[in-house]
């Protein structure tokens, strides 16, 4: 009994060890094919899902082709894809909408007066068209991005200056001139539905938070090219000197930037950057050019990380100058300048929101795609 169980025993361990032996090498066999399955499927997973490309890098520009009528001008931004634009089609003054990368576009709004400006709100939430139903009257509509007019109201004016306030967007400034250029300003809520005139002693005022306003403090009497900066409640009272001696500043969301000319830099023009507490950021200097009575400012716009410029290649007189303008762009926090253009000319500028495009030229008929360093023309006019 004890041999044939012993013998029983042996073939049970012989037949197990074979078995744990089959199992090993199975098993052995069977992780490397899974380990280069997942390794396949991963490869895959990365090839169907790259990395998004930067904004507008592979889109293509479609330029807006007219058929009938006359492009009055391009207007601003509602997106970082769509812009504003008007047309002139016989008696009656369009605004539409447009992808510039779709090709779709919408009419907004559509007048049998002339429109004299559009001008869109910082967001792209609203846009204030003003009509001329006469020389010294001016009809101001506010309608939202999908054209719904949302107010309007008649406003005797010969010219008008508009500043929107980007802090609350459903408020703005408005100056309205006499041929004489005496002026009146208001504060229109389009919330409320209010219009309001304001005591101020400058008609060009911009928005230094929701309540309060910056304008340049220049004294009649005693004429000057620098002037004070400064700050004010929205009603009038609480009037602060803040800065000396500017030569013209601007204003964009928590931002301030300030432009002067040093006593022993009277070639250069220095633009210094602030916030809206007057906690200076950075400053920096470019070569500038003389006029008969003061300094050529180029053109700018406001952008995420600062501004979108022009400046010369060296300072001259302006009607002398013949050097072409850089096109460069400045960080507001470090003073960082980078050229993105060169041989450009001095022409306005309105920037996307994301600042990697922005209109230029007089009509802002030409659209500058500054992460492409690539100009386009904007406007394409085909036949019947």
């Amino acid at each position: 009994m004890l041999n044939t169980q012993s013998t029983y025993q042996g073939k049970f361990l012989f037949l197990f060890f074979i078995l744990m032996v089959s199992l090993f090498l199975i098993t052995g066999c069977e992780q490397p094919e899974k380990a280069e399955m997942q390794q396949k499927k991963n490869q895959e997973t990365e090839t169907s899902e790259p990395s998004a490309p930067p904004d507008n890098e592979n889109k293509s520009v479609k330029p807006i082709r007219i058929k009938e009528g006359e492009f009055q001008g391009a207007n601003g931004w509602l997106s970082d894809d769509k812009i504003v634009y008007t047309i002139n089609e016989g008696t009656a003054t369009r605004v539409f909408s447009y992808n510039l990368f779709s090709g779709d576009q919408n009419l907004l709004y559509e007048s049998s007066h002339p429109i004299a400006s559009v001008t869109v709100s910082p967001a792209g939430k609203y846009i204030l068209i003003r009509t001329s139903p006469g020389t010294y009257e001016g009809t101001l509509t506010v309608i939202k991005a999908n054209g719904k007019v949302v107010w309007e109201e008649n406003i005797t004016g010969f010219d008008f200056a508009v500043e929107w306030n980007p802090y609350h967007e459903e408020s703005l400034l408005i100056a309205s001139f006499t041929e004489d250029w005496d002026f009146t300003s208001y504060h229109i809520d389009i919330a409320k539905g209010t219009t309001e005139k304001l005591n101020l002693r400058e008609p060009f005022a911009k928005w230094g938070d929701s309540n309060h306003l910056f304008f340049l403090d220049w004294d009649s009497e005693n004429p000057s090219l620098f002037a004070p900066l400064v700050k004010q409640s929205i009603d009038g009272n609480n009037e602060t000197r803040v800065e000396a001696d500017i030569f013209q500043f601007d204003a964009a969301k928590d931002r301030l930037m300030t432009i002067t000319v040093p006593a022993d830099q009277s070639d250069q023009a220095k633009y210094t950057f602030m916030d809206n507490d007057f906690r200076k950021l950075s400053s920096i200097s470019v070569p500038h050019l003389t006029r008969f009575s003061d300094w050529l400012v180029p053109y700018y716009d406001w952008t995420p990380r600062g501004i979108i410029t022009f400046q010369p290649l060296y300072s001259a007189e302006s009607d002398m100058y013949a050097g072409g303008f850089q096109l460069i762009s400045v960080d507001s926090e470090t003073g960082d300048k980078e050229v993105l253009l060169e041989d450009m000319e001095n022409a306005p500028l309105s920037c996307s929101p994301n600042g990697t495009a922005c209109l230029a030229g007089f009509y802002l008929e030409e659209l500058i795609m500054t992460d492409r360093r690539e100009v386009f023309r904007l406007v394409e006019h085909k036949s019947s």
